[in-house]
């Protein structure tokens, strides 16, 4: 068990040692961007990625996953995961240039058909790069996964700033997506140096594909109840309000993808070779939890309290509307984040066809508080989601419990005391003192985040659990940059 903990030290250890990084491109990809080009620009890209992104999900068909979880994988089950992986992403390549005539009937809207037919390529890359990715997680290479991320988001940048400031518009947005696949793909078939053979007969992956398919409807259903507000908003409301939403939620994934998931990568091949033993399983889920207790939750919800000095600052007045948006999908952002605990228990005890069934009846209900929200706004559609990833946290928690036979109610407990007394006052204390007196956008973004890191040292002080906490997250931290 040492190694394997030295193992999650290690990945843990790339991780923090890429964020700055990593946050740094997100961040100045959606800033520069949006000063560049307007929210209509966005709002029409995100009406052709709301519907035809679900084949990202479909392409993978939870291989990916199926492989990284797999004990034992032969040379000959990796070639065939290749060329499944490559055959499911040039399907969907062809389905979505098959109805890019649907699209454009369903929006209205007839400058959508050329996005939809240079998006639809980004299949094919992303299905022949899905096992490079899964091979690279699987040894725990997690330095080269976090570089070849790294590089491929710098070069789409330039490659988008640079058509940006040219005028191509929305284009920049489509070369961005593009130039992303192909340079990632490039960079991880050149780190794992391994070029498949031809499909091996006899070789089969029906093991795959049933552990996948948990893995797909679960997946599926959440793009769904992601995008289908995309779609609504689109289709009700247009392009423009349609870019504001999209740039606010943009906003919330930047910092939840710059975590959860690397931390992904780090943690399911470590908790799928305890899974078997409960005490050790447990032990390290409770670890895995401070992150999104005491790092994303508080990122979250400090962001929300700075809501709009940081649009201000990041977007500029043209984008003030986004503020409110954000604040409000920051909140369910905190429990989106907590229930991705859920998530990875899920995944390591094998138990993907609980969830999915889960998520059959759960996902469903989602998506109706959305869509009940869309008759007041953007807003509306907002508060709709944050309640409904507030009730799916609590739904993942109790049923995961049960389905994985884990004692999940010192994990609830910790993570409702983690939210009470430092995510959620740290977020309140930024907005008091970023409201407090006025002053230049910059000053009260500083000032509300000066104000909610003096709380966390003084919570951190005097409470002995959340001392404790801190203490052991430091040991974690510690641990991981020794070992990277």
């Amino acid at each position: 068990m040492k190694n394997l903990g030295d193992a999650a030290a290690r990945g843990a250890g790339v991780v923090l040692g890429t964020q700055a990084a990593r946050a740094a491109l997100q961040f100045g990809s959606v800033v520069l961007l949006a000063r560049l080009l307007t929210p209509e620009d966005f709002g029409l890209v995100a009406m052709v990625t709301a519907i035809i992104g679900i084949a990202e999900i479909i392409r993978d068909s939870g291989l990916s996953s199926a492989a990284v979880q797999a004990k034992e994988l032969s040379g000959a089950e990796r070639t065939n995961l290749f060329w499944a992986n490559l055959a499911l992403g040039t399907a969907c390549a062809v389905v979505a240039a098959a109805v890019e005539p649907l699209i454009v009937a369903g929006y209205r809207e007839p400058r959508l058909a050329p996005i939809v037919l240079s998006l639809a390529g980004v299949f094919v890359i992303s299905g022949a790069n899905t096992q490079y990715r899964a091979e690279l997680t699987r040894r725990m290479r997690y330095r080269e996964l976090a570089m070849s991320d790294v590089m491929a988001q710098f070069a789409a940048i330039v490659v988008a700033a640079g058509m940006a400031l040219a005028g191509f518009g929305l284009w920049a947005i489509v070369a961005q997506q593009v130039v992303t696949a192909v340079v990632a793909m490039a960079i991880n078939v050149a780190n794992v140096r391994w070029i498949p053979g031809l499909p091996v007969r006899g070789v089969s992956l029906r093991r795959f594909f049933r552990f996948g398919g948990g893995v797909l409807g679960t997946h599926a259903l959440a793009y769904v109840t992601k995008s289908i507000s995309s779609v609504a908003i689109g289709a009700y409301w247009g392009a423009s309000p349609l870019g504001i939403y999209s740039r606010a939620y943009q906003l919330l994934m930047t910092p939840l993808q710059q975590i959860d998931a690397p931390m992904t990568g780090v943690a399911l091949p470590v908790l799928s070779r305890v899974a078997h033993d409960d005490e050790t399983f447990s032990r390290y889920v409770a670890k895995v939890q401070l992150v999104a207790c005491y790092v994303t939750a508080t990122v979250l919800a400090v962001a929300a309290g700075v809501a709009t000095p940081l649009t201000l600052v990041l977007f500029g007045p043209r984008w003030i509307a986004i503020a409110p948006v954000f604040a409000i999908l920051a909140v369910g952002g905190i429990f989106r984040s907590l229930g991705t605990l859920a998530y990875w228990i899920f995944l390591a005890r094998d138990r993907t066809g609980a969830q999915l069934r889960q998520d059959l009846i759960a996902r469903p209900l989602m998506i109706g508080m959305m869509v009940a929200g869309l008759p007041f706004g953007i807003i509306g559609v907002a508060i709709g989601h944050s309640v409904a990833f507030f009730l799916y946290w609590v739904l993942a928690y109790v049923n995961v419990g049960r389905k994985a036979q884990l004692d999940m109610k010192p994990l609830f407990l910790n993570a409702t005391r983690s939210a009470l007394l430092v995510s959620a006052p740290a977020g309140l204390v930024a907005r008091l003192a970023s409201g407090w007196l006025p002053a230049p956008a910059l000053v009260e973004l500083l000032a509300g985040m000066a104000a909610a890191g003096l709380f966390l040292v003084v919570v951190g002080t005097v409470v002995p659990a959340i001392r404790k906490d801190f203490l052991e997250a430091g040991s974690l931290g510690r641990r991981a940059l020794k070992r990277a």
